[in-house]
């Protein structure tokens, strides 16, 4: 073992030892000090529950008294003024409508005025008068009250009850003036409350919320439980065990001061509850349980942290010895220095003479290394040169590329230029329908392009083509195209006809092999017709008003320049009132998706089956959406086109449109 590895060793060892030896201590002290503190709490937490529940035990009853005091008051009152507005000779109907007018100003919420033979007569609900005593089944407590007849008793106070869905009370009095039950009643909803927040629920609850304990309850004598409650989610959800509940019983059979007992991975504290009277049922021991796992988590990460502690001091004692031992032995210094020379090109090997002079493991490490460095040297002066010719090569190839790109970009330019320019600035518009088209390009100019040509006063021409390819050539052919079909496009010729004209003129004019696809419409904008031909184009689609899609019938022939004397098929479909046409180019069907999956004709039909009753544009908008979510950050490979024809007005029969 050499004298450098002997240091790092020693240093280590002490460093390591001092650190487990002060982590230990401080960890065993922390978890003393949690212990007592969790301690500590418990005996609080149970102490402050046992006096909370003697003190607030009997003030949901008191407040009950009150209330019940408050209605006779008011029962009273009523008592009076019911007399007073008989004496001066109100009819039954003025009276009970001031009593609703007294019971929405803030009075009882419902007032019962009988006669002697104890029939409701005046009351501020509406409804049927019933009769005190005679309708026992559909109103219990009125039986209660029918002894108020004979002032036997001359009041009386109910317990609240639920009625009709609602907490109510009721007091009663025997009438003033002559023999009637006068009975007030109130929702007392905010009694229930009260009783939860002020009783024993709410003593726990409010423990609870603190989160120092796991969970609370209160038990009788006999270990019953009168009220609990739980952290939910936590260990203390679980119940209490079967331990803890003869301790509590103990307790309260011992009485005297807060005692606290492990119970499993928690500690439990209990403190007995004086009782009152009898005690039957009543609290008489308050348990809290607290986690006690807070002491052992805290001694593990004491522990870590010694342990991270014990990590950067071994690591300054290594570097610390390391660099002693570097001062100890020079000649590894200077062969250290020879290699950063090296690494940095300024090698000199005149350096290690002092070294390659020894006779031990140093002096043959020195010379074998000077040996290398020298090696070394001259295979990288070659290196260099050899370097420097392939990066001017590399520049002049980079030039050229640069060159090539700019070329690039100017031809796709003009290639946009020439389809933006091509493009309708405007479509017809008019109460007969709704006409829009779009054209999203793509990163390569493909020539794709729309146009609506108005022949007459009812007929338009509506057209989507498009072109193979991309950059000049397809611009080109965008060119040809359009120009044979504005030229040949007159009232009375067909779909077919201009088709079968503007494939001649592609073919004899286009110096490319290029070809395209086209859809071209003449839509009769009274009718509702569309006389149309297909040369090789998919994706048109008649959206129905009740949102269901059929496909235009595939009539016509193979793409354009492809075959000369081509002929092509005709169809006919006609657009009802509501009815949407949808065309676009291949564009859209085929669009892939980072899996390189097309969008396809199957999610094209559901995309237009979403909405029933949409405007042109939005329904041209929701496809290009689709399409585009569809394609992903990678975006388009090609242009997107459509053009949507939404008829707005009933179709008119041919011979009434003559």
């Amino acid at each position: 073992m050499t004298f450098q590895q002997r240091l790092i060793l020693l240093v280590t060892g002490l460093v390591a030892l001092a650190v487990v030896a002060i982590t230990a201590a401080l960890a065993w002290t922390t978890q003393g000090a949690l212990l007592a503190r969790i301690e500590a709490d418990g005996r609080m937490a149970a102490g402050l529950l046992a006096r909370a529940a003697t003190q607030t035990r009997d003030l949901p009853r008191e407040v009950e008294i009150l209330l019940g005091e408050r209605l006779l008051s008011e029962a009273t009152l009523t008592a009076h003024v019911v007399a007073l507005a008989e004496q001066a000779k109100l009819a039954p109907k003025q009276i009970s409508d001031r009593l609703k007018q007294i019971a929405e100003a803030g009075g009882p919420d419902e007032m019962w005025i009988t006669d002697n033979r104890g029939r409701a007569y005046l009351h501020n609900l509406s409804g049927p008068d019933p009769l005190f005593g005679q309708d026992s089944k559909a109103h219990p407590r009125h039986s209660a009250y029918t002894g108020l007849l004979n002032r036997s008793p001359s009041s009386l106070v109910s317990d609240a009850a639920v009625e009709g869905g609602k907490l109510m009370k009721f007091a009663g009095v025997a009438g003033v003036d002559k023999p009637r039950i006068v009975q007030v009643g109130a929702e007392v909803k905010r009694l229930g409350d009260i009783a939860k927040k002020a009783g024993a629920d709410g003593l726990i609850d409010a423990l609870l919320a603190s989160r120092a304990v796991e969970a609370a309850w209160l038990l009788d004598r006999d270990g019953r439980i009168v009220a609990r409650g739980a952290v939910i989610g936590e260990a203390g959800g679980g119940p209490l065990s079967s331990s803890g509940t003869e301790t509590a019983k103990a307790v309260a059979a011992a009485g005297g001061d807060v005692r606290v007992v492990q119970d499993g991975g928690s500690l439990l504290a209990l403190a007995p509850i004086k009782l009152t009277g009898n005690g039957q049922g009543q609290p008489a021991v308050a348990v809290v349980r607290l986690p006690a796992e807070e002491p052992g988590v805290m001694l593990r990460r004491q522990l870590k942290i010694g342990g991270l502690l014990g990590i950067l001091v071994i690591g300054l004692g290594v570097y610390s010895a390391v660099r002693f031992a570097r001062r100890q032995m020079a000649p590894v210094e200077r062969l250290s220095e020879a290699v950063a020379a090296v690494e940095a090109g300024r090698f000199n090997p005149f350096t290690l003479n002092e070294a390659t002079a020894r006779d031990d493991e140093f002096g043959r490490l020195s010379r074998v290394f000077r040996s290398m460095a020298l090696e070394a040297s001259a295979r990288e002066e070659t290196l260099d040169a050899q370097l420097l010719l392939r990066g001017a090569e590399l520049e002049t190839k980079s030039e050229k590329l640069a060159l090539a790109e700019q070329l690039i970009e100017e031809e796709q330019r003009a290639a946009r230029d020439v389809q933006a320019s091509l493009l309708p600035r405007q479509l017809p518009a008019g109460r007969d329908s709704q006409c829009f088209a779009a054209l999203v390009p793509a990163h390569t100019v493909s020539g794709d392009f729309y146009d609506v040509i108005e022949l007459d006063e009812r007929t338009t021409l509506l057209v989507t083509v498009g072109v193979s390819g991309g950059g000049v050539p397809a611009a080109f052919l965008m060119l040809i195209l359009r120009g044979a079909i504005r030229e040949l496009a007159r009232p009375g010729v067909t779909p077919g006809a201009l088709l079968a004209g503007v494939n001649e003129r592609l073919g004899a004019e286009s110096p490319f092999d290029g070809y395209a696809t086209a859809f071209v419409g003449v839509y009769d904008r009274v009718t509702g017709a569309l006389h149309h031909a297909v040369a090789g184009q998919p994706g048109g689609c008649r959206i129905l008003a009740d949102g269901s899609v059929e496909p235009l019938t595939e009539a016509g022939g193979p793409v354009l320049g492809t075959r000369k004397s081509v002929t092509f098929a005709e169809a006919t479909v006609v657009l009802n009132q509501d009815d949407t046409l949808f065309l676009c180019t291949d564009g859209v069907l085929r669009t892939l998706d980072q899996q390189r999956i097309p969008f396809g004709a199957e999610r094209f039909g559901a995309v237009l089956q979403q909405g029933r009753v949409l405007s042109a544009r939005d329904r041209a908008e929701l496809v290009l959406r689709a399409v585009e979510a569809h394609a992903g950050p990678e975006g388009l490979a090609g242009d997107l086109l459509c053009l949507v024809l939404r008829r707005l007005l009933p179709v008119v029969a041919e011979g009434d449109a003559l």
